[in-house]
């Protein structure tokens, strides 16, 4: 049976033995709550911390891997593991391996990397929440990590500098496919290409921070609810500079 640890903003459910983690991982959420709650009032989001077999309660998702349940009217949930399977970070040190081949440098340690992506999904229940979730993979994936990036800037500025570090060492990766209608038509890519996207967008949205903080998503915050028909229209209103990051995924085969 799960336990729990009540708050407000991020109550937090955990499998035995997970409190300590669980403890450490709801002060995580709730700073960025904090701030991210002056843009627009954000729900309580569950935070469950799942040993392998709760895990398996709730998904058929690889245990390791962080991900996010959210419905407006239902509810809202992100999802980690009590610990992280060395088979995981085994996976993640190979590709890590050579983008270190190719100039750059591991930031930290993996823990860390994968305890961003616990900040991503909570990105992710925030933009269902605020509207802002497009059902178009690449925006919603984009969109998730601006607004943790922006919540790390005002909460963690230090944590902020190494989730732009370890953006800078994926994008250094280099993908068969880089394409964004490939991005949406293969959710399944290998590894190496989901964290090349992955940095690639988390790199833009630190530039859109650091030139001009939150008037990107005020701006799609005036538009919302986000809708496929005029999604392209909203994106560049709020950012113009965009069409140049289009060019990013310009197809390439290597």
């Amino acid at each position: 049976m799960l336990r729990r640890l009540p708050h407000p903003h991020a109550p937090a459910e955990y499998s035995p033995g997970g409190r300590l983690r669980a403890v450490e991982l709801q002060r995580f959420l709730v700073r960025l709550h904090g701030a991210l709650t002056s843009l627009r009032p954000i729900p309580p989001v569950t935070l469950y911390v799942l040993d392998e077999h709760d895990w398996r309660r709730f998904t058929r998702l690889p245990y390791g891997y962080p991900f996010q349940r959210s419905k407006p009217g239902e509810g809202y949930g992100v999802f980690a593991p009590l610990r992280y399977p060395e088979r995981l970070l085994e996976r993640l040190m190979r590709v890590f391996a050579e983008a270190v081949r190719r100039g750059g440098r591991l930031p930290g340690p993996l823990a860390v990397f994968l305890d961003l992506m616990i900040a991503h999904e909570y990105a992710h229940a925030v933009a269902v929440a605020w509207g802002l979730r497009a059902r178009v993979r690449w925006v919603d994936e984009f969109l998730a990590n601006y607004l943790y990036l922006l919540a790390l800037n005002h909460s963690d500025p230090q944590l902020y500098a190494q989730a732009r570090a370890w953006a800078d060492l994926a994008s250094r990766l280099e993908p068969k496919r880089r394409s964004l209608s490939g991005f949406e038509r293969y959710p399944r890519r290998p590894l190496r290409e989901q964290l090349w996207f992955q940095g690639v967008f988390t790199l833009e949205a630190a530039r859109l921070i650091e030139e001009s903080g939150d008037r990107f998503v005020r701006r799609l915050l005036e538009a919302a609810p986000l809708t496929r028909r005029t999604l392209h229209k909203n994106l560049l209103a709020a950012e113009p500079d965009l069409k140049r990051f289009f060019l990013t995924f310009a197809e390439k085969v290597t």
